[in-house]
C-alpha cells in the first residue's frame, strides 16, 4: 500500500518531467533554428538534427556544442590571425613596390647620367685626339718651314761671303794701281825640282799662285747668281789717260762690303731668332701633346669606369625588373589568398559569434534540463530500492 501510495505521488512528476524534457528539447531547437535561418550553418543544423533524433541524449549533444563552439573559435582565432597576417603582408609589399619604384627611378637617372658622361667623354677624347694629329701635322710643317728657312739662309750668306771676298779681291788689285804700299801679294807656291833647275839656268816661271776660283780672284761660289740685268757704267770720255786717285772706286767697294756684312749680320740675327721660336715651338708643341696624351689617358680611365658602372647599372635595373614582376607576382597570390576573408572577414565572424552564442544557449537550456532528468533518476532508483 505504502509503494503504491508512493507511485501514484511519483506519476504525476514523471510525466512532468517528460513534458519538461520535451519542451527543453523545443526549446533548444527554436534557439538552433532562430541562429541558423538568414544563412548557411551546417554546425547548427547538426545540432538541429541531433535534437530532433529519438535516441537523443543531452550529454552527446552538449558535448557536440561544445566541440563545435570550440571549433567555431578557433576558426575565428585563425581567421583574426590571417587577417593580420594578410595586412602586415599587403603593407609591406606596398612599400615593396614603392622601394622598387623609387629604385628604378634613380637608376634611370643614373642610366642617363652615365650615357651623358659617356658621350661627353667620347667627344672630349675625339677633340684631344683631333687636337694632337692637327698639332703633330703643324709641327711637321713647321720643320719643313725652318729647313726650307735655314738652307736659304746658308744659300744667301754663302752669296755674301763670296761677293764680299770678290770684292776684297778687286779692291786688293785696285790698291795695287791707286795705293801701292797697301796691295798685299798673293802666296808664293812652292817649285817643283824640274821648276828650280829651270829657274837656276835663268829661266821664269814666277812663283806667285795662279788665281782661281771666280775671274780668276780665288774665290769659288757655287751658289752665287750674278744679276744679268745689271747695266754697265758709262764709257770713260774721249782723251788723254790720267790717272785718278781711287778713293771713289775703293770707297764704293768698301760700302759694297760693309752692306753686304750688314745684310749678312741681320739674316744671322733673324736666323738665330728664327731658330729660337722654332725650338720655343717645339718644346712648347711637346709640352702640349704630352698634356693632351695624359688628358686622353685619364678620359679613357674615366670612360672605362663609367661603362662598368653603366654596365652595373643595367644589371640593377634587370634585377629591379625581375624583383617587380616577382612581388606583382606575390601580390596577386596575396590578393588570391586573402581578398575572401578580408571582404567577408566581418560577415564570417558575425555568423560565428551568433552560432557560438545560439550553441551556448542551446547548452544553457540543455544543461538546466540534464539538473531536473538528474534529480528525477535519483527518485527512480529510490523507488526501486523500496
Amino acid at each position: 500500500d505504502d509503494v503504491l501510495e508512493l507511485f501514484k505521488k511519483t506519476l504525476p512528476s514523471l510525466m512532468q518531467v517528460q513534458e519538461t524534457q520535451q519542451e527543453v528539447v523545443s526549446e533548444a531547437l527554436q534557439l538552433v533554428r532562430a541562429a541558423s535561418r538568414g544563412g548557411v550553418h551546417p554546425r547548427l543544423d547538426l545540432i538541429a538534427l541531433a535534437l530532433r533524433g529519438k535516441k537523443m541524449n543531452f550529454d552527446k549533444v552538449i558535448t557536440m556544442i561544445d566541440e563545435m563552439a570550440s571549433t567555431l573559435k578557433k576558426e575565428q582565432e585563425d581567421d583574426n590571425s590571417k587577417k593580420q597576417y594578410c595586412e602586415k603582408e599587403f603593407d609591406e609589399t606596398e612599400d615593396r613596390f614603392k622601394e622598387l619604384k623609387h629604385e628604378k627611378e634613380r637608376l634611370d637617372q643614373k642610366h642617363s647620367n652615365l650615357k651623358q658622361d659617356i658621350a661627353d667623354t667620347k667627344e672630349s677624347i675625339a677633340k684631344l685626339e683631333q687636337g694632337i694629329s692637327d698639332l703633330d701635322k703643324a709641327v711637321a710643317e713647321a720643320t719643313e718651314t725652318r729647313k726650307e728657312e735655314h738652307e736659304d739662309y746658308v744659300k744667301s750668306t754663302a752669296q755674301d761671303q763670296a761677293a764680299v771676298e770678290i770684292l776684297e779681291f778687286a779692291k786688293n788689285r785696285l790698291q795695287k794701281f791707286y795705293n801701292p804700299k797697301l796691295y798685299k801679294e798673293g802666296p808664293k807656291r812652292e817649285l817643283s825640282e824640274e821648276e828650280k833647275m829651270y829657274a837656276a839656268y835663268g829661266g821664269d816661271i814666277g812663283t806667285t799662285l795662279a788665281p782661281g776660283g771666280l775671274a780668276g780672284t780665288g774665290v769659288t761660289a757655287g751658289f752665287i747668281q750674278l744679276n744679268a740685268a745689271a747695266e754697265p757704267g758709262p764709257a770713260p770720255a774721249v782723251g788723254g789717260y790720267t790717272k785718278q786717285k781711287g778713293g771713289g772706286v775703293l770707297g764704293m767697294i768698301d760700302r759694297l762690303v760693309n752692306d753686304l756684312k750688314t745684310e749678312m749680320n741681320q739674316h744671322k740675327l733673324e736666323e738665330e731668332d728664327a731658330q729660337e721660336d722654332y725650338e720655343k715651338l717645339m718644346a712648347d708643341s711637346a709640352a702640349k701633346r704630352a698634356a693632351d696624351s695624359k688628358a686622353i689617358a685619364e678620359h679613357s680611365s674615366a670612360l672605362a669606369e663609367a661603362q662598368m658602372d653603366l654596365s652595373e647599372v643595367n644589371d640593377n635595373l634587370k634585377a629591379n625588373q625581375k624583383n617587380s614582376a616577382e612581388t606583382h607576382g606575390y601580390n596577386q597570390d596575396l590578393h588570391k589568398s586573402c581578398d575572401f576573408l578580408l571582404e567577408n572577414f566581418e560577415t564570417r565572424e558575425k555568423a560565428r559569434t551568433e552560432e557560438i552564442e545560439a550553441l551556448d544557449k542551446a547548452k544553457a537550456v540543455l544543461s538546466g534540463a540534464d539538473v531536473e532528468l538528474l534529480q528525477t533518476s535519483r527518485s527512480r532508483k529510490f523507488l526501486s530500492r523500496k
